[in-house]
This record gives C-alpha cells, sequence and structure tokens, in this order.
C-alpha cells in the first residue's frame, strides 16, 4: 500500500518520490540523483565519482520518466557531473510528452558555460533574502537606538527643567 501511495506521488510529480525511483535504478551503478520540479520542469542531477556513458544514462533515465509519465512534468533537463567537480559537465533536455524516438537536446558544457544545479540558484535566492534581512535588521536597530537616545535626551532635559525651580528658590532664600 505504501508502494502505491509513494508510486502514485512520483506519478503527479513530486520530486522527491521521483528521486527515490531514479535512486533505485541508479544507486547500484554508483549513481546519485538530485530532483527538483520547477513549473513543469524536472530538474535532475546525476552525480557520480565517474561520469557515466551518456547515451545508456539517458536512456536509463528517460525510459523510467516516460514510463512514469508524472502529470505535471513537461519537459526534463538532466545534468550530469562528478561529486569533485562544482559544475555539470554535460547536460541533456527531453520532453516528456513526445515519443520516446523523439529529438533530444544536447548540451556540453566547456569552462566558459558552468551550469549549477537548480537548486543552487534556490540556495542564492535564500541567501539574498537572509540578507536582505540582516540589511532590515541593522536599520531597525538603528531606528531603535535613534529612538532611545532621543527618549534619554527629553528625560534629561525634563529633569533639568524640575531641578531648575529649585535652584532658583535655593538662590532667593540664601540671598535675603
Amino acid at each position: 500500500m505504501v508502494e502505491y501511495r509513494f508510486i502514485e506521488l512520483a506519478k503527479q510529480g513530486n520530486s522527491k518520490s521521483i528521486a527515490t525511483l531514479l535512486n533505485g535504478t541508479l544507486h547500484p551503478q554508483g549513481i546519485n540523483a538530485k530532483v527538483s520540479a520547477v513549473n513543469g520542469w524536472l530538474h535532475i542531477l546525476l552525480e557520480s565519482e565517474e561520469l557515466p556513458e551518456r547515451s545508456y544514462i539517458v536512456d536509463i533515465v528517460r525510459h523510467q520518466l516516460i514510463e512514469l509519465a508524472p502529470e505535471s512534468i513537461k519537459r526534463v533537463k538532466l545534468l550530469i557531473k562528478r561529486y569533485s567537480d562544482d559544475y555539470a559537465t554535460w547536460g541533456q533536455e527531453f520532453d516528456l510528452k513526445l515519443n520516446s524516438s523523439s529529438s533530444l537536446i544536447w548540451h556540453n558544457f566547456d569552462d566558459n558555460q558552468q551550469y549549477r544545479f537548480d537548486s543552487k540558484s534556490k540556495i542564492n535566492s535564500i541567501k539574498n533574502r537572509s540578507w536582505n534581512h540582516l540589511k532590515m535588521s541593522k536599520i531597525t536597530l538603528g531606528i531603535v537606538v535613534v529612538i532611545l537616545f532621543m527618549a534619554v535626551a527629553v528625560f534629561i532635559s525634563k529633569m533639568s527643567v524640575k531641578r531648575s525651580p529649585q535652584t532658583i528658590n535655593s538662590f532667593t532664600y540664601s540671598s535675603k
């Protein structure tokens, strides 16, 4: 029953379920799949110690996804990299709605074109939001400090006004 629910989630486009299914096939070959789904695209990053043979691995992934036929996924972007590399070595895009003999878009990446997996942009987005929160916290702290400074200044001036009549009265008593 759990396996059926799991497959149903994958068919609905659940990226974690799709990653688990892919990893079931790829882990024995030393390949790890990370998956994210964004706006009808399925982004898959395959990582391994050594680069797998390109057409073989694309056929495996593509066949499994066409068989699964996730509802919300129309296109797939597949990136391959070594664990030790920061960037993908090669990539592939393909349409899930076309038959298995449809044309594929191949990408070879060189040093001038460095592609990262989509989760990096999410991390950068989170970092940017954190940076904005930090700036806003500093601005808020500055405003609070200014308000406290003004409150202390008002308090001191009120205290000096209260003491002024006593000082004047002490002068009048001593002069008599």
